[in-house]
């Protein structure tokens, strides 16, 4: 009995530090020396990372950043963590999930990076029905039978005497011993691991990495107007500007969240690289390069006045467009 005491013992004690010691990491990532730590939330970085793995991000000069590295990145009040495709001017990177069949539509700029995955622990078998039962069911379903048991083998005594006899005789009875400590801790820090990232995923801590699909069943669709001010409004096709910007206005009831700024596309061709929303203005920057390679394949010239569409999508997939006349010139 005391052999096998033990290797129960042992057992979950193992089981304890897998779950226990990633949780302080967790907590407290300088152990590892990085400055921050994430739970994956979605699956665009299959088979890399899986949902609920844990992942310890370091901070890194964007000259240390290569092809082929993970990279945590601040998109407003949301972060991704996806892999470097494309390395521009060093300071320019393409990000790509690697279960996405595209690119990142827009650029990141080394400023947006939080830094780059170090060390992944794989938490992903939590969330599956077999993880659930071992770490939460498995040990709460044992910590319940044993102190029944426990509570029926000290209650069972009908008198006085036969209850001191039995202390005497059990003298390390216990209500909660070793093995229930142990259960106890497994359901304890397990629970913690599959429910907090759900609790939390609004907050600082917990982000999404996954491309979001939607699908609409209607009988027809309309297209909200955009007023639209392209700048420059003169385009020097020998210019080395960096951006083209758009400011539009967008009289409508949705809210400012529901704006896609990463779907806003230039006369259907030309993905925005950056975009923000305040209110009902949206602004949004095109690669230069990009715009005046564009218009010189679609053969204007000098002094011909072209005029540019710019549309975007609400997160209920509704439509919003707009148009603006600009100036070319050599």
């Amino acid at each position: 009995m005391k052999i096998q005491s033990l290797i129960k013992n042992t057992a979950l004690v193992v089981i304890c530090l897998l779950l226990v010691i990633p949780t302080l990491i967790y907590g407290f990532p300088f152990l590892m020396g990085a400055g921050s730590s994430y739970t994956v939330m979605s699956g665009s970085m299959s088979p890399a990372l899986y949902p609920g793995d844990l992942v310890i991000v370091k901070e890194t000069e964007s000259t240390d950043i290569n092809i082929g590295d993970i990279l945590t990145v601040r998109s407003g009040e949301l972060a991704f963590t996806h892999r470097v495709v494309e390395k521009r001017e060093g300071t320019l990177f393409r990000l790509k999930g690697d279960a996405n069949e595209d690119p990142d539509p827009t650029l990141v700029e080394a400023s947006q990076i939080i830094g780059k995955v170090i060390i992944t622990f794989p938490f992903s078998h939590l969330y599956t029905p077999y993880g659930f039962a071992s770490v939460v069911l498995a040990p709460a379903a044992l910590i319940i039978g044993k102190q029944m048991y426990t509570i029926h083998q000290f209650t069972k005594r009908r008198n006085k005497r036969d209850t001191l006899r039995f202390r005497r005789k059990n003298r390390r009875f216990t209500m909660l011993g070793t093995s229930t400590l142990l259960l106890a801790l497994i359901f304890m820090v397990g629970t913690t691991r599959i429910m907090a990232p759900h609790l939390f995923s609004g907050s600082s801590s917990y982000f999404s990495d996954t491309e979001t699909g939607r699908s609409f069943f209607s009988t027809g669709y309309w297209i909200i107007p955009a007023v639209v001010d392209i700048k420059p409004d003169t385009l020097n096709l020998k210019s080395q500007g960096q951006y083209v910007t758009v400011n539009a206005t967008i009289e409508t009831e949705y809210d400012e969240n529901d704006i896609i700024t990463e779907s806003v596309v230039l006369d259907g061709v030309i993905h925005a690289e950056w975009g923000e929303v305040d209110g009902t203005r949206l602004m949004v920057k095109f690669d230069r390069t990009e715009v005046i390679a564009y218009l010189i394949e679609e053969g204007y010239g000098d002094g011909d006045e072209v005029t540019l569409t710019v549309s975007g999508k609400f997160t209920d997939g509704v439509k919003f467009s707009g148009e603006d006349t600009i100036t070319v010139i050599n």
